[in-house]
């Protein structure tokens, strides 16, 4: 998948970093310099009937299932394995933006991302993260937005 071309030909506003490769937020907060809360997460998830699912939230939050389940209607939801979800998304883990999928899958946004005019996300490779502006998050991925932060 190419992430750039994909921003270009939706008209989003971006702007990438390199960065060493990292797997986790925690980890490219710290190879970029950028603050934890200002980082999104987009992790795959898998429903009861093995459907992907996709959730937004900030990198300093951790996801409830239980409010993952409820948002999306599900009866459980599991973390997907790293193989199907860059099935799904086209992406490796650690750099999963949350726009500009592979496939079509549901997502849902913690309201919380909300609150940031711009936001820093995986940028569609270990070594690299994008920042984007909340509204064309909402815009490219016609998210559900629950409350999904755990406590």
């Amino acid at each position: 998948m190419n992430l750039r071309a994909f921003l270009l030909r939706h008209g989003a506003q971006f702007q990438f970093l390199d960065k060493r490769a990292t797997h986790h937020a925690v980890e490219a907060s710290q190879a970029s310099g950028i603050p934890l809360q200002e980082i999104v997460k987009t992790i795959v998830f898998l429903n009861q009937n093995l459907k992907p699912l996709i959730a937004v939230i900030r990198a300093d939050r951790s996801i409830s299932r239980h409010k993952l389940q409820r948002c999306s209607d599900s009866k459980s939801v599991r973390l997907a394995p790293h193989y199907i979800a860059e099935a799904v998304t086209g992406y490796r883990i650690g750099g999963i933006p949350p726009v500009g999928h592979k496939r079509k899958v549901p997502v849902f946004l913690d309201k919380e991302v909300l609150s940031h005019e711009y936001v820093w996300c995986g940028g569609g490779a270990r070594s690299r993260l994008v920042r984007l502006k909340t509204e064309d998050i909402v815009r490219l991925s016609s998210p559900k937005v629950c409350d999904l932060s755990a406590g």
